[in-house]
């Protein structure tokens, strides 16, 4: 992927971000500074805006990074 590439997923994933009723107990583990799960972070949001339920959107949780994994406790 391209620099401008980068960039230009990183502008939707805000925008779409900024545009949908992202669950506030879960948005502490939403990354929007990473350039990773680009494609995953837009899919799960346009799926958010069109509506879906969380429960209906398979990549919902994989687009958590900051969620602990591995068994890591956290406060």
């Amino acid at each position: 992927m391209t620099d401008r590439e980068l960039i230009e997923k990183g502008v939707k994933v805000r925008e779409l971000f900024n545009e949908v009723d992202f669950p506030p107990m879960l948005t502490q583990f939403f990354d929007l500074d990473s350039d990773r799960l680009l494609d995953e972070k837009i899919e799960v949001l346009t799926a958010l805006k069109e509506g879906k339920q969380i429960s209906d959107i398979p990549n919902f949780y994989t687009i958590l990074e900051l969620y602990p994994k591995d068994g890591t406790h956290w406060d």
